[in-house]
């Protein structure tokens, strides 16, 4: 049986670890590095909150075999990230020059600004969720009402110029979200090191995966994207320090998301919760009572600041391609609240998945293309490979 001491050092650690890691990543000297600077925009944009939400579905689906299947969609994302590292190294050079593939990458960033659209809604659902649920006031409709309103503000804000002061705050809040995640990883990870030290830490049935269960699975890929960001921030740093610090990027949240999949084994196994957006607030007081607040507090800045940024880099894109800037908002957030009006977070997020599929299944055939050019056969493979999976993804995903 766990005491109040129990309770009170998971969550309190939690709490401490974000004020830590917080004052750590906001000392000048890292904010000045570039090689920070240049890993946080990949890492903040993969490493959102979304992931603590969505992760009990994998173990609730794929029992003892889901660190196997997060390592494994972790490595998609990986065998993703060496097509978009090889478009910056070979294609920026050519980019304007090359009317074939400046279709290609033209196709891209719309396929882009459509899952934008619905990847901003899953943004604000998951905020809402974690908003309602610790005061007891969820429902669907009101989670939908809430997202709309959030979104609508933000087009306001946008329209009348207020924008550029958000994004500001975003910018300087990054550190507070990877600070705010990281500390209910950690909240999460003690308990299961108590859980073992007093003799607890028993796990019980497991379930079998089905080929629904697979294709659930796969529709959750939207969690671990967010390095293409660093695609887009040529105009700030060099192509090797993008390259090399996406990478770097992907490696710390794969390890971080294998982690907290192992972290819910003994809380999720036998399954006795549905496996959606809920799950991980109906067994995280058994961590202690305060631990929806501090998935809240995770939840706010990341979510807010997702939000922010995805709606401005995709307002940027709009404007190189001679939109107002007034009206770039509109276009990206109504269709946002559409959505979050008649979509739930699961179903969002398995949207989001599919588009995001389809984005980097067009990046992977221009990175295809400039290999054959130059006669480079075996990342053609495997670029047909990994565009073989997110076909896949785009085609049998399944929401949960």
């Amino acid at each position: 049986m766990r005491s109040g001491l129990d309770e009170f050092v998971a969550v309190g650690l939690g709490f401490l670890v974000i004020a830590v890691v917080a004052m750590a990543l906001y000392r000048p000297r890292i904010q000045r590095s570039t090689s920070y600077q240049a890993t946080v925009v990949p890492l903040a944009n993969i490493m959102d909150v979304g992931f603590i939400i969505l992760s009990p579905a994998i173990v609730l689906i794929a029992g003892f075999q889901a660190p196997f299947v997060m390592f494994a969609i972790c490595l998609v994302a990986i065998a993703a990230g060496f097509a978009i590292a090889y478009n910056i190294r070979h294609y920026e050079p050519i980019e304007g020059s090359d009317r074939n593939a400046d279709r290609i990458e033209g196709t891209a960033e719309w396929a882009l600004l459509f899952a934008s659209m619905v990847n901003i809604a899953y943004y604000a659902l998951l905020l809402t969720a974690l908003i309602l649920l610790p005061l007891e006031a969820f429902t669907t409709s009101r989670q939908g009402v809430l997202a709309a309103a959030i979104l609508a503000i933000v087009i306001l804000v946008g329209v009348s110029g207020g924008m550029g002061r958000l994004n500001r705050l975003g910018d300087r809040t990054t550190a507070f979200n990877l600070a705010a995640v990281i500390g209910v990883v950690v909240a999460f990870s003690v308990f299961n090191v108590q859980e073992w030290l007093g003799g607890r830490w028993v796990l019980g049935d497991s379930p079998s995966i089905d080929t629904d269960g697979v294709r659930k699975m796969i529709g959750l890929f939207a969690i671990v994207q967010g390095f293409e960001a660093s695609r887009y921030i040529g105009v700030r740093f060099g192509a090797q320090e993008r390259i090399t610090t996406m990478r770097v990027a992907q490696v710390i949240s794969s390890v971080v998301f294998v982690v907290f999949i192992l972290s819910l084994l003994v809380l999720f196994l036998p399954p006795s919760v549905k496996s959606d957006g809920t799950a991980v607030f109906i067994v995280s007081q058994r961590i202690g009572g305060a631990m929806p607040w501090l998935l809240l507090v995770a939840a706010i800045g990341s979510q807010t600041s997702a939000i922010i940024g995805a709606t401005s880099s995709r307002s940027d894109m709009l404007v190189e391609h001679k939109v107002p800037r007034p009206a770039t908002f509109p276009i990206i957030l109504v269709p946002a609240i559409v959505l979050v009006l008649v979509a739930d977070v699961t179903t969002a997020v398995n949207l989001a998945s599919r588009v995001f599929a389809a984005y980097f299944l067009i990046q992977i055939a221009l990175a295809a293309m400039l290999a054959r050019r130059q006669r480079n056969y075996a990342a053609v493979a495997g670029f047909v490979l990994i565009g073989l999976v997110m076909a896949t993804i785009l085609i049998f995903g399944l929401p949960l």
